[in-house]
């Protein structure tokens, strides 16, 4: 969710501070995670990783502990650690809790909202727009969780939003692999355009509905494309 993202998205190659370097660099993997920059399956290295950022392995491995604690991320029978794949009933299970959470929050932000809320939720929308028209599928997505975000902060409920932090964490590399085309694009901006319409008129019944249909609308495809990874290879017998 950039700039007014789930946490703020940071940039891979801006210099890490002194002060709080494993939060920091959680936060880099954080991001990472929900706008779909690790797939599933994705074998992540502390090692690596370390070397990539400049630092040592220790707070890299303090937070992928911390990501691997939360369920982002898990540990393979060979002891590696690789982004969490979602079963279609996993993500059944995601989808249902978020659709109350996050439309619990979109109806509180319409009765909540202040105007500076409003001009920084108008400002994620056109950022937003811009993508989708270029179809630019990275940027589409980093704006697409920061145009969430902006809305759900909106309620100014911290601890609705770190529970739905933690949802767009288990979610976010399952988006990146189903979504968007420029179809997708397209479909899921006429919610957008309804959202920003109804946090605009503080109308809680307009806005919960634009949110809830949007994460509906996406999830169908993204489901598809979990039952469609989830079956057995052509040829492949159990036993």
């Amino acid at each position: 969710m950039q700039g007014d993202s789930v946490t703020g998205l940071d940039s891979i190659s801006t210099p890490l501070q002194r002060d709080s370097l494993q939060q920091q660099i959680y936060n880099r993997l954080f991001n990472g995670l929900v706008t779909g920059a690790y797939l599933p399956g994705e074998v992540i290295s502390s090692r690596r990783m370390a070397q990539q950022l400049g630092v040592s392995a220790m707070p890299v491995r303090e937070a992928l502990t911390r990501l691997t604690a939360e369920g982002a991320l898990e540990l393979t029978s060979s002891r590696t650690l690789q982004v969490r794949t979602l079963t279609p009933e996993n993500f059944d299970e995601v989808t249902a809790i978020r659709i109350a959470n996050e439309g619990m929050a979109a109806e509180r932000a319409a009765r909540q909202v202040t105007a500076g809320d409003i001009a920084r939720v108008r400002a994620l929308h056109k950022e937003l727009s811009r993508a989708a028209e270029g179809q630019e599928t990275d940027r589409y997505l980093a704006a697409n969780a920061a145009f969430h975000g902006g809305i759900y902060r909106a309620a100014h409920w911290p601890l609705l939003m770190d529970i739905i932090k933690r949802l767009w964490l288990a979610v976010g590399p399952s988006i990146r692999v189903s979504v968007p085309d420029h179809h997708h694009m397209a479909t899921s901006m006429t919610f957008h355009d309804a959202a920003l319409t109804a946090l605009e008129a503080r109308d809680p019944e307009g806005l919960r509905t634009a949110i809830v249909e949007d994460i509906r609308t996406a999830a169908i495809d993204i489901r598809a494309r979990l039952e469609e990874e989830a079956r057995p290879a052509p040829g492949h017998q159990g036993g």
